[in-house]
């Protein structure tokens, strides 16, 4: 019988039409490829405003301000979840807040108002505009001020703002006295001594005419040992995620995730997954940061001197890339912006020059265009292969969005095809007839080739005609239940650089 069924029996006897259904050669194009995100950092673990999730436990977000109900207002966590609901409302996002356990040190800054008032009073009215991590916190001073009264009022205005990372606990972490603002973060670790506090930032603000000098602001510092990354991998063991948003940045952790992801992209596990995270140095410190790893799994976003938070930062970066990615890998990503994201003044700004020296340290870069802040080149800190020899393969992102994209069709397209419909295996001499379920290397290669013609039609790969050639299908000769296929796709470019030779004539 030259037909294989895998419902109607050879044996029947009963009188009757049957028909099975048999999907194997249903599907034709590209397979839908919905991403999800994975975002990692701290939750508010006790007193006013506590979060109600547990911790190192996954949790969806699947609408704006729903992050800070499970990790608490003003948390890292919650503020990364509410960034990227900003960016992207549509990937499909879930968070874990780890940490517990962790002996961190919480970072403290301050600021003294008597000190600047030109007299023991406010002889002016005017309007201090203060910004704490981007956000704008200000507060109107009238004439006969004290020190004291005006950081009471600025303390004041403060806590109203519960989505601030620096007041959240019912002990009342910021405390004014004698004209001194003492400041604290929410969460303990590094990334509190990021948290940017400044006055005057936008164009045409200024100090109040009360105050003969600047503020003095100290700024946010002491704040010292972040959670263990290792903690969030036995958790999320079994789930794919494509893109993994990660705030710290010490040693340690970046070779957490960085090896994690390593593990994920291996063939027999195949979760990969792009890591991103965001620095707030210099130039210089940024370098030495990028020239420190080697990782094509990550990507590793510089600012200096911005207003808003590295993890801020990365989480819109993570945000902006997971969407764009996710509906065409290959494509580039400059020019995008990062909503949420205050800009760094003009004088902090990375010279082209040293964006240039920074993609070439394994850093990614931005711009800013009328005070928008947009993604320039998103590369991986991935710079040299195991010798040490300078690699550009695995340089930007879009390589592994786009071998991630096609290694995902390559196996719906043959799971569905060859192996969930059990086919047997023969060689390329045995006589196939249409509907046995026999296949051949043969057969093998023509879908292969009709799949990555799809591929091409879908801007993903170029130079088909060399895929052909060079395509090699084979059984295996020791497992005759095997057949082993080299895939050698030319992957489609970006167009970065466009330079043109102006030779004029007078």
């Amino acid at each position: 019988m030259a037909i294989s069924f895998n419902n109607i029996p050879d044996s029947v006897r009963t009188p009757g039409t049957y028909a099975e259904v048999d999907n194997s050669r249903a599907l034709s194009g590209l397979t839908q490829n919905p991403h999800k995100v994975l975002i990692v950092g701290q939750m508010l673990e006790s007193g006013n405003g506590a979060g109600t999730a547990p911790l190192t436990t996954v949790m969806q977000i699947t609408s704006d301000g729903l992050a800070d109900g499970f990790f608490g207002p003003g948390s890292i966590l919650a503020r990364m979840c509410n960034v990227f609901k900003k960016n992207n409302p549509n990937t499909e996002l879930h968070a874990i807040a780890i940490g517990s356990g962790i002996a961190g040190t919480v970072a403290s800054g301050a600021i003294d108002f008597s000190a600047a008032l030109s007299n023991t009073t406010a002889s002016a009215a005017g309007t201090y505009n203060l910004l704490v991590n981007g956000t704008k916190v200000s507060f109107d001073i009238t004439i006969g001020m004290s020190g004291m009264d005006i950081a009471s009022g600025v303390y004041s205005t403060i806590i109203a703002n519960s989505l601030l990372p620096i007041i959240a606990s019912v002990s009342g972490i910021a405390v004014a006295s004698g004209g001194h603002l003492a400041l604290m973060a929410v969460n303990s670790g590094t990334l509190g001594n990021y948290i940017d506090v400044r006055h005057d930032y936008y164009t045409g603000e200024s100090q109040p005419l009360a105050f003969s000098t600047s503020t003095n602001i100290s700024v946010m510092a002491g704040g010292a040992t972040d959670p263990d990354l290792g903690d969030v991998w036995a958790v999320i063991d079994n789930t794919h995620y494509n893109y993994i948003i990660n705030p710290y940045i010490d040693a340690a952790n970046l070779t957490e995730i960085e090896d994690e992801l390593a593990t994920r992209f291996t063939a027999l596990i195949d979760k990969q997954g792009q890591g991103f995270a965001a620095v707030r140095a210099t130039q210089a410190s940024a370098t030495t940061l990028g020239n420190s790893r080697n990782n094509q799994h990550n990507c590793i976003l510089a600012a200096n001197d911005s207003p808003t938070g590295p993890e801020e930062w990365a989480a819109a970066y993570g945000a902006v890339a997971a969407a764009n990615l996710n509906n065409d890998p290959a494509r580039p990503l400059h020019g995008l912006k990062l909503t949420g994201i205050l800009a760094p003044p003009d004088a902090s700004l990375f010279t082209r020059a040293e964006r240039d020296t920074l993609l070439y340290d394994g850093i990614a870069t931005y711009t800013v265009n009328v005070g928008a802040v947009q993604i320039e080149r998103s590369i991986t800190t991935y710079q040299s292969n195991t010798l040490g020899i300078a690699d550009v393969s695995y340089l930007d992102v879009q390589t592994l969005a786009t071998l991630a994209e096609i290694r995902y069709q390559y196996k719906v397209r043959m799971s569905n095809r060859f192996i969930a419909p059990r086919f047997k295996l023969a060689d390329n001499t045995f006589p196939i007839t249409p509907g046995s379920f026999v296949a051949t290397p043969n057969m093998v290669a023509g879908e292969i080739l009709s799949l990555f013609s799809e591929l091409r039609d879908g801007g993903l790969i170029e130079n088909f005609d060399d895929f052909k050639d060079n395509l090699v299908v084979e059984r295996d000769a020791a497992d005759r239940n095997r057949v082993n296929v080299l895939l050698p796709p030319d992957l489609i470019n970006q167009f970065r650089v466009l330079a043109g030779l102006i030779q004029f004539i007078l």
